[in-house]
């Protein structure tokens, strides 16, 4: 089973907030945003972010610049089916890190928030 494979079943198989990593609220990785004073039409793309709650948070914050990226599209669905109609107002990309083309361009400034790791 390669990694795909394996984040679609987890999600198909598993409430979001029935994993080991869930976090109502990712309070270390918004704290990480909040330090770097970034303005809030910042970009910020949350890596591995999926089902993460850390784009509600950001959008209850008024960050209005959202991307999330994440292997599994049934990750991402989670998310989308959370946040309703507020979730057209984010950048949705499923795909591999290392593989990805990010929207930043030269002149915009931003934030990569490998949500995985915390």
């Amino acid at each position: 089973m390669d990694r795909k494979q394996h984040w679609e079943q987890v999600y198909a198989t598993k409430a979001s907030d029935a994993v080991s990593w869930f976090q109502e609220h990712a309070d270390q990785s918004l704290r990480l945003i909040h330090n770097t004073m970034l303005g809030k039409d910042a970009a910020i793309i949350d890596v591995g972010g999926g089902a993460s709650r850390l784009v509600d948070d950001l959008m209850a914050e008024s960050y209005i610049d959202l991307t999330v990226l994440d292997l599994s599209s049934a990750a991402l669905a989670v998310a989308k089916q959370r946040l309703g109609k507020h979730a057209d107002t984010v950048h949705w990309m499923e795909g591999d890190i290392t593989r990805a083309k990010f929207p930043f361009t030269d002149s915009t400034s931003g934030m990569i928030v490998p949500c995985s790791i915390f």
